[in-house]
């Protein structure tokens, strides 16, 4: 599935030697494969054939308009936390009946928006976004599709910044609180109730978690059923997990998760909606970049490249790990040390990666990428101590394309201006 290989000792993207692409472009950018992010959706696709499904692309872990437009080919849905993730799914073609909103701070103006874009459905927050939701419809003379997002309490493991699904975090309603939500949507003319919602977490690696919560919802929509709702989507929401370390997809994993949602839902006759992000995108990405220099202090050695926490913020965010290869491994010299790669962010925190061997012969201006970056990564990117933002470039088969152009310092002025009163002498 991966389709970032090496070839007589260079790295290709598909059929495309990406030390050409830096002859042509500048580090750090961001590298895509189309074959890969095809690959990826078709898998998915597969192992859920026979059960009504969605796949919604949780478009927060890469918005690039090329990458949406690839899935949105492939017959993707989307599911979208803001007005511009709305904006970007609809330029890219992804029908509007497909794609779910989610996020717990949904703006007047976005709920306006979306509702004029008839989405398939909002996911629901809370009690002030339910009323807040229905007075927007009201006034607008429409009718808004709703799924409450319910909390089941389920704490998935990993990283605390990436948990969703425990009583203590800011998402959903409690499902203990939940019917007599759904009672309170009933009594708005505009709304009409459609689904139910969950999300339990990102880069989840185990099924026990999963297991529970798929348990909780179905249980909760049985009850629904009984009261007289008449849910027709369930909502599970992403968070399937990959591993770093290794350059395949676990596909043992996939296969247990996709497993488990037929047996724990098939005979419900309802559509089954998943929202992956991370599953789809990461191994499709890498981020390359150049070597500036190279220093020793004590016994720690340091390698400094040019792409740092402003242009991959997970490692710095949730003490991510990913892997940093070299565009060319070497034939002779092949010997390593132990390096700590860091960025040029004047934070002690811009740490790309500990503790990894690199080439002892390693100098000034060799290129190396850092793997499974197309998750999280780019839409993460700012120009913090105004920094350039990295340009992505995508490769299809023998051929590349720049997807999003570099944004410059230069660029990023043309947004500012000096206040009048500093003009003055």
């Amino acid at each position: 599935m991966n389709s970032f290989k090496y070839k007589k000792n260079h790295l290709f993207c598909e059929g495309v030697k990406v030390e050409e692409i830096c002859k042509n472009f500048s580090t750090p950018f961001y590298l895509y494969s189309s074959k890969t992010l095809i690959n990826n959706f078709k898998l998915l696709h597969k192992m859920l054939n026979g059960i009504n499904f969605l796949i919604a692309y949780s478009v927060k872990a890469n918005s690039n308009l090329s990458v949406l437009k690839t899935f949105a080919k492939y017959g993707a849905g989307a599911d979208v936390v803001s007005i511009g993730e709305l904006k970007k799914a609809l330029k890219a073609g992804i029908a509007n009946n497909k794609i779910v909103y989610s996020g717990v701070g949904k703006s007047i103006n976005e709920i306006a928006f979306a509702l004029k874009n008839k989405i398939e459905q909002f996911n629901v927050e809370s009690i002030e976004e339910l009323k807040t939701i229905a007075k927007i419809a009201e006034q607008i003379n429409t009718s808004a599709n709703i799924a409450l997002r319910v909390n089941p309490d389920i704490s998935a493991g990993g990283h605390p910044k990436i948990s969703t699904g425990k009583k203590t975090d800011k998402f959903g309603i409690p499902i203990s609180d939940a019917k007599n939500v759904y009672e309170l949507a009933k009594k708005f003319k505009s709304l009409k109730i459609v689904g139910i919602d969950i999300h339990i977490g990102s880069q989840i690696r185990k099924l026990a978690p999963f297991k529970k919560a798929f348990k909780k919802v179905l249980s909760f929509c049985i009850e629904l059923d009984k009261l007289g709702f008449n849910i027709k989507n369930i909502d599970l929401g992403g968070g399937i997990g990959i591993n770093y370390d290794t350059d395949e997809q676990d596909q043992k994993f996939l296969i247990e998760y996709t497993n488990l949602i037929k047996s724990t839902f098939k005979n419900t006759n309802k559509k089954i909606i998943v929202e992956p992000g991370r599953f789809l995108v990461a191994n499709a990405g890498i981020l390359v970049a150049s070597v500036l220099y190279k220093k020793t202090i004590d016994s720690k050695n340091f390698l400094i490249i040019d792409a740092g926490m402003n242009d991959l913020m997970r490692p710095a965010l949730y003490d991510a790990r990913h892997i940093i290869r070299p565009l060319k491994k070497k034939v002779k010299n092949k010997t390593v040390k132990k390096f700590e790669v860091v960025g040029t962010i004047c934070e002690t925190a811009d740490i790309v990666v500990k503790n990894i061997n690199i080439y002892k012969s390693v100098q000034q201006g060799d290129y190396y990428f850092i793997d499974k970056a197309g998750a999280y990564g780019h839409v993460m990117a700012s120009s913090y101590n105004s920094k350039s933002i990295a340009g992505e470039i995508m490769v299809n088969k023998n051929d590349y394309s720049v997807v999003k152009k570099r944004i410059n310092p230069e660029d990023i002025l043309k947004f500012e201006k000096i206040a009048p009163w500093l003009k003055k002498n």
